[in-house]
């Protein structure tokens, strides 16, 4: 009798899969340069938010700026990012990443990471960015149906992510029509 599997076993080896595709679509060389000891999940997360930043235009941001990302509450998602961007531009621009632990800086963001365990206490940061050109991702349940843009979720064992359009809009954001074809995509009366 073939021993049975855990029920999570088969989304992880998704997990591990995605994370190569994403990976090989991102680190276009090798995966050398991969953080050690980062979770295949952590990798896969940081993989969809590098291509948000892609879909995304910020149309107040002067033409050589750098695209800022930061990551509130998970080193490990900071460190996954660094290994995802290095190398990489954006429209031409070079893409950062910071770690603020001061909500007050947070408007400097262009992207704007908030790990799950910590939106309730960046709940108030988040809403003083609620209607700046800043991108807000979380993999927090319903974070696009309260505060933010994009929510980040698992689904049958793969990764999804839901898009709040009329927050986006107050941001003053324009999402790539691509991006929003493979999102869910929410708008405001359907958080209530």
């Amino acid at each position: 009798m073939m021993p049975s599997r855990a029920p999570h076993g088969r989304w992880w080896l998704r997990a591990a899969g995605l994370a190569m595709a994403c990976a090989l679509m991102v680190w276009p060389g090798s995966l050398a340069a991969a953080p050690q000891g980062v979770a295949p999940d952590v990798l896969v997360k940081a993989a969809f938010i590098f291509n948000f930043a892609k879909f995304t235009e910020w149309p107040t941001l002067p033409p050589t700026a750098s695209i800022i990302t930061c990551v509130v509450g998970d080193d490990e998602m900071a460190a996954a990012l660094v290994a995802t961007i290095r190398g990489q531009q954006i429209s031409g621009r070079a893409v950062e990443v910071l770690q603020p632990a001061d909500p007050a800086t947070w408007p400097a963001c262009n992207l704007l990471f908030v790990a799950d365990r910590e939106t309730r206490q960046a709940a108030g940061g988040l809403t003083t960015v609620k209607t700046r050109p800043v991108l807000t991702v979380s993999d927090s349940k319903d974070f696009a149906r309260s505060s933010g843009i994009i929510e980040l979720y698992l689904e049958q064992g793969r990764m999804r992510f839901a898009i709040n359009t009329d927050a986006a809009e107050r941001a003053g954001l324009h999402i790539s029509s691509r991006l929003l074809g493979l999102a869910r995509v929410i708008r405001d009366r359907d958080a209530q």
